[in-house]
């Protein structure tokens, strides 16, 4: 057992200690202090210089970025991608891992004009889209499609309708009773469960960072360290200004949530519901201990408060997610803590180990709604053949690539409004922090203790 956490947390490489604390409340430490990124380097893409034309810019290279560009490139499209730092440096290298192959609530899409028919169809016949990409293009995204589990203490309505909802739609998806919980787990503390087959985990940060290099091996040109400045009407065109340089382009895709302080239509900061969530990734656990911790190496999640979503990645360390508490997203030390808690709680053998937390890091969601799991990804008419696709929320890893595959082919048909999202104009939240408060004030407080009491 790891009776001193701090000699971990130690370790952990940290930005400017006079920054620190601003930094992980924002979600903007270095990408270096994620888990994600792995020993070898990722090309390095050169900042914009000069004058450049192409028909479509896309700004931003995380999930839905890399995949627009990818797919426009498939299709013949000239495109050129700005990113503010590195693609995957944002919110999409920063996330859980976790490919999930369908929806927790579909009840939103009933106010859609189509009532989200288009969407389930892409979702259906893509929900293999993040291994489809990985194999197609080479990515070495340590994708696994080793399905999930939602893990209870008892059977649930909720679930069981949930499963035969996606049952119906052809997914491999069924009840498991306590004996095979335990078996796939490892653990006694769960009597029923949810096992999803499809679906598992991927490195966001490579799997991002792969799309993009495929989208720029089939033409499209990719610039990093190229902050977008200004994007003003230059005729029927649009000038798209950066430090160093400028693209003129006839379409703009806006791919990135980060919008809070850019010049560049500063409104959409305002359509979203921030969220700061920390992530945390141990040390390699060891082989005896591996043989009996989720040795069906699921992706493990808990119904229903669903506080230290696991995965096993393929350096065998143990990732997870939760949210911190306000003023509190930079204590390592505390929130690993709660970690070995639980998992000394659930994994009794991993008490005879000594755990060590290798990476502890910050990032920050952008959803549409401010109730949990409606966060549908959001899709915007800005201006005259200017777009945005964002909000992704909680299920970036399959709907980014699979929203940006299905954005590039309507452009590139010169169709947009046929995306499988509502074309919408963007319209200011209403208290946009109450996501935030409610979840980190509220619903993680108690959430916590339920864990302690050991419900959750």
């Amino acid at each position: 057992m790891n009776r001193n956490p701090q000699k971990s947390v130690d370790q952990i490489r940290r930005p400017d200690p006079r920054d620190a604390a601003r930094a992980y409340e924002s979600g903007t430490v270095p990408i270096d202090c994620s888990g994600w990124p792995s020993p070898q380097q990722q090309p390095v893409y050169p900042a914009l210089e000069g004058s450049i034309e192409t028909d479509v810019v896309v700004i931003g290279a995380g999930l839905a970025g890399a995949s627009v560009s990818l797919h426009l490139a498939e299709l013949g499209v000239a495109t050129v991608t700005l990113e503010a730092k590195q693609p995957a440096t944002g919110a999409s290298g920063r996330n859980a891992g976790h490919v999930q192959p369908y929806l927790d609530v579909l009840e939103p899409l009933q106010a859609w004009p189509d009532q989200g028919k288009r969407l389930l169809h892409a979702l259906i016949e893509n929900r293999n889209i993040v291994y489809d990409l990985c194999r197609k293009h080479g990515i070495q995204g340590d994708a696994s499609p080793d399905g999930l589990l939602e893990a209870a203490f008892k059977p649930s309505a909720a679930l069981e309708k949930k499963a035969a909802t996606w049952r119906a739609y052809g997914y491999d998806v069924q009840g498991i009773d306590a004996n095979a919980v335990r078996a796939m787990l490892g653990t006694e503390r769960y009597r029923w469960g949810i096992h999803w087959k499809e679906g598992g985990r991927v490195n966001p940060y490579l799997f991002t960072n792969g799309m993009i290099a495929a989208a720029a091996r089939l033409g499209a040109r990719v610039h990093g360290d190229s902050p977008v400045l200004s994007c003003e009407r230059d005729g029927q065109r649009w000038r798209v200004k950066t430090p160093q340089g400028t693209v003129t382009a006839r379409r703009v895709v806006i791919c990135t949530s980060n919008h809070a302080g850019n010049r560049f239509f500063p409104h959409l900061a305002q359509t979203q519901y921030p969220l700061v969530a920390c992530g945390l990734a141990t040390r390699p656990l060891p082989d005896a201990l591996l043989k009996t911790l989720n040795p069906a190496r699921v992706v493990f999640t808990q119904y229903p408060a669903g506080l230290y979503p696991l995965v096993i990645d393929g350096r065998n360390r143990l990732i997870t997610a939760t949210i911190p508490g306000p003023g509190k997203a930079g204590d390592a030390a505390t929130y690993f803590k709660l970690l070995l808690r639980f998992l000394h709680r659930t994994f009794p053998q991993s008490r005879d180990f000594d755990l060590e937390l290798e990476s502890y890091w910050t990032g920050v969601t952008a959803s549409s709604s401010h109730v949990y799991h409606q966060d549908y990804a959001k899709y915007y008419r800005v201006d005259d053949n200017v777009f945005a696709l964002m909000n992704l929320g909680t299920w970036g890893n399959v709907m980014g690539p699979l929203l940006g595959q299905s954005l590039a082919r309507a452009l590139a048909a010169g169709r947009p409004e046929d995306c499988v999202l509502p074309l919408e104009a963007p319209r200011p939240v209403k208290s946009p922090g109450l996501f935030e408060f409610k979840v980190r004030r509220l619903m993680i407080p108690a959430a916590r203790l339920l864990d302690t009491l050991g419900m959750a």
